[in-house]
């Protein structure tokens, strides 16, 4: 299996969308939820590829107002066929990680004592 990587060599993460309405939202979402990265996008034709290297952060505040209304995180899942990295979701947010920061801790996590 490969990975694509940006041109410094790291992994490059985030959903492999439908091509679509939730695509397109989702990719300008990414773009705002993502100001430091760079955003790769690649259109297959019926899938877009948006991806950004080593994390990749989607919000239901972004998506819902960019769209004018209410969107759950939930709404995304149907309209993502795959994705690349390690994803985590909660009702208000999915973050996808490469291999490499998806094993560093976040802080977040406790530590056995």
């Amino acid at each position: 299996m490969s990975t694509e990587t940006d041109t410094v060599g790291t992994a490059l993460v985030g959903p492999i969308m439908q091509a679509g309405e939730m695509a397109d939202l989702v990719a300008e979402a990414i773009a705002q939820d993502n100001p430091e990265a760079e955003v790769h996008l690649r259109d297959e034709g019926s899938y877009i590829h948006i991806h950004t290297p080593g994390r990749c952060l989607l919000t239901r505040h972004t998506l819902s107002e960019l769209a004018g209304r209410p969107v759950r995180i939930g709404d995304v899942e149907p309209h993502m066929a795959f994705f690349a990295g390690h994803i985590a979701t909660s009702t208000d947010e999915i973050v996808w990680r490469s291999r490499q920061d998806a094993a560093r801790p976040t802080g977040k996590e406790s530590t056995p004592r």
